[in-house]
């Protein structure tokens, strides 16, 4: 058996990124330039930026930046690759909500596994824990989510 030279190493970790990325449809709509729309109705968090209720169109820089613009506003969050157990149903934009606060956590497209997710930022534990000494009594509860459609402009 002969040894790779570097150029065969090069053509094989190619053709291994180019495999995965072919097997990851999400990966391939959502970081190839296309933008979504969104039309969001309350003011909600993206990282530590505060925007105001509007349209925003949302889109991929790279493997792991989020761009959201609107008119009012704009901000960027890193996130990550996560794979749900089945494909998406619909493509939304998914807050999570602590009595009056949202923040941006998920973005999936419909037919994908792959979704776009951010951590939990400090602010979001913040008002997590106001919520939870506004409301000593009221137990073990689930994380308040909000879905917003997307929508993919008209070319």
């Amino acid at each position: 058996m002969c040894p790779l030279t570097s150029a065969d190493k090069a053509r094989v970790a190619l053709i291994v990124a180019l495999a995965s990325l072919s097997g990851c449809p999400a990966v391939n709509a959502q970081t190839g330039g296309t933008q979504v729309v969104a039309n969001i109705p309350f003011a909600f968090q993206v990282g530590s930026s505060r925007l105001p209720a509007g349209e925003y169109r949302v889109q991929v820089q790279g493997n792991d930046t989020l761009a959201i613009k609107g008119e009012s506003g704009s901000a960027v969050m890193l996130v990550v690759w996560e794979s749900a157990n089945q494909p998406s149903p619909d493509s939304a934009i998914v807050f999570h909500h602590y009595r009056n606060q949202y923040f941006l956590r998920e973005v999936r497209t419909e037919g994908n596994q792959a979704f776009l997710w951010s951590g939990e930022t400090k602010a979001e534990r913040r008002a997590k824990l106001e919520e939870d000494a506004a409301n000593p009594n009221s137990g073990p509860r689930e994380d308040s989510k909000v879905e917003i459609a997307l929508l993919i402009p008209p070319r």
